[in-house]
């Protein structure tokens, strides 16, 4: 597993695979944007007509090229220009109607793109591979999910549709321009070289810019986030400083990219207006001399002048909404990245029998590593058939939690074999292997809510009285003398309840779950005696008639196991009872002597 950290090796991707990427989305919505586009198509027409309406009514009514006045439109004549004037004031409304409709649809359909987005990006995540999270801060993923979503909402509601309405109503202002006046209209067509030129090379440097502001954005909330966590040690051990100085710098280095695409932004928005001052300067020019030669009536000329407007309009309007799309591509890019991040999958024989339940776990010369030639297991071998328990003890780094990951299917052995009752561990689906064991872990975890929801597993409907028995066989009657039983709330971090009080919960989770494998992993660490003795007596009675792997550091918390596993650098020094290891009189014997543990039935 490579240590260089994901953010780094984000991948910068082409157009068309973000599309491909995210085409699934859109595809069920495809209608309504369909839809959407055809109004934006209606109302960019309606908006067309606008200023030949203007026109007709100058030439018909105000400045009439001769003594006749009234207008003909679309089959209908009008000799009033009151009459005229109501049409108009009909046609703005009926403009202005569609326009809220589409309107509507689109945001609509933009949000539930977005929602089902948001959903799929969190259930594909929830579902990576342990590593993913070991490349990844919190800070980071959190941007994701919520900051370059965001930004994706604002390509799919403010974004594409208006790109598409903003380069059709141009196109149709070119074609209305060239039918008024061809040699106006060539001048305004050469300008469009240029603009695209410069679009372009706008849209190259912004994409590059948005991509490490949406970076830095990421390692803000991560060092915002580390800063709430640690909060503590930052005001107690005079760090306050130091951390705030490091926070400064991302916020800089934030504000230094910001800063840039301001500029950016700032040279090519003006030069965009100068291009249309210096184009309607030489069209005005142009157009005088024809006005005043009777080539052309002062309606046309006010509607190629407005038609200009309009053109520029757009093209302002556009120069914005590129900025908006490589901000919104940038955030893609990192959201399509984990996307394409495939979730482990076991190869499973179809012949093969259903895991019913877990019978037996045997590891075989099982080698393991989190990188290349740093080997953290080596040669593991151990049998754990039901109703028995193993005790995994060793120094920190010793790979004891390396095993625990193996089990739980978070990462996969360089070598030897792992065998569920027989079966090779990668041919069992990883899912069944999960729903058949249970972590009770170091730091115990609790979600914001309910006793009963943290204890009762959401595809379960477990009866309170079968949760309130889990609670009771776990030591967790103080839930009933102290707080509100099943409905006792539990807040961020756990609180109300202590360290011992929340590994109790935990425990009674497992009891709730029915595991066939029970994995405890420093479950007693960090607690008094009493809290401890609580918490191992749990510990035996959930043990029962089940498979159970105890990791610990101190001697003490395995004594009891059936059998006891030695770890240093990844090897196994030592393998039996309690009882065939103290009469060894090996590095076991000798770590009981070291914690001021009698060896019970040996004389030191």
């Amino acid at each position: 597993m490579s240590d260089t950290p994901f953010e780094e090796k984000e991948s910068k991707l082409a157009n068309r695979e973000i599309a491909r990427a995210i085409w699934p989305f859109i595809r069920p919505y495809i209608w309504m944007l369909g839809l959407t586009t055809f109004l934006v198509f209606v109302v960019t027409s309606l908006d067309l007509l606008q200023p030949i309406l203007i026109q007709k009514a100058f030439d018909g009514f105000i400045v009439p090229p001769n003594d006749t006045t009234g207008v003909e439109l679309f089959g209908i004549s009008f000799l009033s220009f009151k009459t005229y004037a109501i049409f108009f004031a009909l046609f703005i409304l009926v403009a202005f109607i569609l326009d809220f409709i589409q309107t509507l649809f689109m945001e609509y359909t933009g949000q539930k793109i977005i929602l089902n987005l948001r959903a799929i990006l969190f259930s594909r995540m929830a579902f990576l591979e342990v590593a993913f999270y070991d490349q990844n801060t919190s800070g980071r993923l959190v941007s994701r999910v919520a900051g370059d979503i965001e930004n994706m909402n604002e390509m799919f509601t403010s974004v594409l549709i208006f790109i598409f309405k903003d380069l059709f109503l141009m196109s149709g202002i070119m074609v209305i321009l060239f039918t008024i006046d061809f040699t106006l209209a060539l001048y305004l067509s050469l300008l469009i070289p240029i603009l695209v030129i410069t679009i372009t090379g706008f849209s190259k440097i912004s994409r590059k810019v948005f991509r490490t502001i949406r970076q830095k954005i990421a390692e803000i909330n991560h060092s915002f986030s580390e800063g709430i966590i640690g909060i503590k040690i930052i005001q107690t051990s005079a760090a306050r400083d130091s951390f705030y100085q490091r926070f400064q710098n991302l916020n800089f280095d934030h504000f230094s990219a910001n800063l840039f695409q301001i500029k950016t932004y700032s040279i090519f928005m003006p030069f965009i207006g100068f291009l249309g001052v210096v184009c309607v300067a030489v069209i005005i020019w142009t157009a005088s001399f024809q006005f005043l030669d009777n080539a052309l009536t002062l309606g046309e000329l006010v509607a190629f002048l407005t038609y200009m407007k309009l053109f520029f309009r757009p093209l302002r309007e556009l120069s914005e909404k590129f900025n908006l799309l490589q901000n919104a591509l940038a955030s893609a890019e990192r959201i399509v990245t984990v996307l394409n991040i495939k979730p482990a999958t076991s190869q499973i024989d179809p012949e093969a029998d259903v895991l019913k339940r877990i019978d037996t776990l045997s590891f075989e010369r099982v080698d393991f590593s989190y990188k290349k030639e740093e080997p953290v297991l080596k040669k593991i071998s151990f049998d754990l058939p039901r109703g028995s328990s193993i005790g995994i003890v060793g120094q920190t780094g010793a790979g004891k939690s390396s095993i625990i990951n193996l089990i739980s299917g978070f990462y996969q052995p360089d070598g030897g074999h792992i065998l569920i009752n027989g079966r090779p561990h990668h041919q069992v689906p990883i899912t069944e292997i999960r729903n058949r064991l249970s972590l009770v872990m170091q730091d115990p975890i609790l979600f914001s809510g309910s006793i009963r929801e943290n204890i009762s597993p959401s595809v379960m409907a477990i009866p309170d009285a079968v949760l309130e028995k889990a609670l009771h066989d776990a030591n967790c009657d103080f839930l009933f003398d102290k707080f509100d039983g099943l409905d006792t709330h539990i807040e961020q971090g756990g609180r109300p309840l202590s360290s011992g009080e929340k590994q109790l919960v935990c425990i009674a989770r497992a009891f709730a779950f029915n595991p066939d494998l029970i994995i405890f992993d420093e479950a007693t660490s960090y607690m008094d005696s009493q809290s401890e003795q609580k918490v191992h007596d749990a510990m035996q009675r959930l043990m029962i008639g089940r498979l159970a792997i105890i990791i610990a550091h101190r001697l003490s918390t395995v004594q009891e196991c059936d059998s006891i596993l030695l770890l240093r650098d990844g090897v196994v020094r030592e393998q039996g009872t309690h009882t065939s290891l103290v009469d060894s009189k090996g590095e076991y014997y000798h770590l009981l002597l070291k914690e001021q543990i009698s060896p019970v039935g040996v004389t030191a």
